[in-house]
C-alpha cells in the first residue's frame, strides 16, 4: 500500500487529539442513538397517511447525516464534515417549518415537489420526451461519455408515469395546482417551502422559523466550503524560512484531516439535533417529555462541558 507524504496527510493521530475526538464523535452517536427513539415515538403518535411521511424521512436523513458526521470527526476529517454540517442545518430547518404552521399543507406540499422533481429528472431518460434529445445532445459534448451509454439505461417513463398518477389523487391535486402557480409567478421551479407564498430561499426560511443567526454562522460561513471556492483560505500558510531569498514568497500547504474546527463542528451539530428533539417534542410527542427530560439529564455535564468554549483541540498555524 502506498504510503503518504507524512506532513500533507499524517495517518496518526496524537493520543492526546485522539482521545478528545472520540469523546466528540461518542457525544454525536449518544445524540443520534437517542434520536432513533424519538423517530420511533414520532411515527407511533403518527396519525392520517401520505402527510405524515416527509417528517420521519427528514428526521431519518438528519439522522443519517449526523451520524456520518460521528465518524468524519472521529477520523479528524473535520473540513468534509462541515459540508454535512450544512446539510444537517438544511433539514433542521425543513423540520421546523412543517412543524411550526399547517403541518398537512406543508407535508403535501414537500410530496408533491418531490414527485415534480422526480418527474423533470426522470424525462432526461425517456425517449418520447423532448428532454431526452437535450440529454444526447450533453452527451456529444462529454469527454468521457457518448450516446452509446443511455443504451444501457432503461426508459424511465415508467417512474415518471407513477408519480404523474399519484399527482392525479384528489388530495394531491390542489398542491398540483398550487405549485403550477408559483412556478409561473415565480418563472422556476420552486422548493416546497415556497408554496402558498412561503419562503423564497434558505435565508428567508431561517428567518421564518426564527433561527437566521445560525444561517449566518453555518450556511453562509461554510458555503464555501460546499461549492468548492474555499480551496486557499485556511489551507495554506506563509512559512518563515530565511534561507529564502528577499522578495519570494514561500508557502506551507496545511495537512489534510487537521482537526482544528472538531469541537466546533461538534457543538453545531448537538445544537441542531438537540433544538430538533425538543421541538418534536412540543408538536408530536409531548407524551414523550419524561423519556426525554430524563435522557437531557443524563447527557448534560457531557453536552455542556463541549459546548461551553473550552477547547479541548488547540491547533496552531
Amino acid at each position: 500500500m502506498t504510503e503518504p507524504v507524512k506532513e500533507i496527510l499524517p495517518r496518526e493521530i496524537y493520543p492526546e487529539i485522539k482521545g478528545n475526538l472520540l469523546l466528540f464523535s461518542k457525544m454525536i452517536d449518544e445524540f443520534v442513538n437517542f434520536g432513533t427513539h424519538i423517530m420511533t415515538w414520532v411515527i407511533d403518535n403518527s396519525k392520517g397517511s401520505d402527510e405524515q411521511m416527509p417528517l420521519t424521512m427528514l428526521l431519518r436523513d438528519m439522522l443519517e447525516k449526523a451520524d456520518s458526521i460521528s465518524t468524519l470527526i472521529k477520523f479528524s476529517n473535520t473540513e468534509p464534515s462541515k459540508i454535512i454540517l450544512r446539510s444537517v442545518f438544511e433539514l433542521a430547518l425543513y423540520i421546523r417549518y412543517l412543524l411550526e404552521g399547517n403541518f398537512e399543507d406543508r407535508s403535501m406540499s414537500f410530496l408533491v415537489c418531490n414527485a415534480k422533481d422526480t418527474i423533470r429528472i426522470n424525462k432526461a431518460f425517456d425517449k418520447k420526451d423532448q428532454s431526452y434529445k437535450t440529454t444526447l445532445n450533453i452527451l456529444d459534448k462529454d469527454e468521457f461519455f457518448d450516446r452509446s451509454f443511455m443504451d444501457s439505461i432503461p426508459s424511465s417513463e415508467p417512474i415518471i408515469e407513477n408519480q404523474k398518477s399519484i399527482l392525479k389523487l384528489p388530495a394531491y391535486q390542489r398542491f398540483d395546482k398550487e405549485y403550477e402557480r408559483i412556478k409561473k409567478k415565480d418563472n422556476r421551479n420552486p422548493s416546497w417551502y415556497r408554496l402558498f407564498d412561503g419562503p423564497r430561499n434558505i435565508r428567508e426560511l431561517a428567518e421564518k422559523v426564527n433561527i437566521p443567526f445560525l444561517y449566518e454562522i453555518l450556511y453562509r460561513k461554510w458555503s464555501e466550503n460546499v461549492h468548492g471556492t474555499e480551496i486557499i483560505k485556511g489551507r495554506i500558510v506563509k512559512s518563515e524560512n530565511p534561507s529564502l531569498d528577499e522578495g519570494k514568497v514561500n508557502a506551507n500547504i496545511i495537512q489534510i484531516n487537521l482537526p482544528k474546527d472538531a469541537q466546533e463542528v461538534t457543538t453545531y451539530t448537538l445544537l441542531l439535533l438537540l433544538m430538533t428533539f425538543l421541538k418534536l417534542r412540543d408538536k408530536k410527542i409531548k407524551n414523550r417529555n419524561r423519556e426525554i427530560t430524563e435522557w437531557y439529564l443524563k447527557v448534560r455535564p457531557d453536552y455542556q462541558r463541549i459546548i461551553s468554549g473550552e477547547k479541548y483541540i488547540n491547533v496552531e498555524l
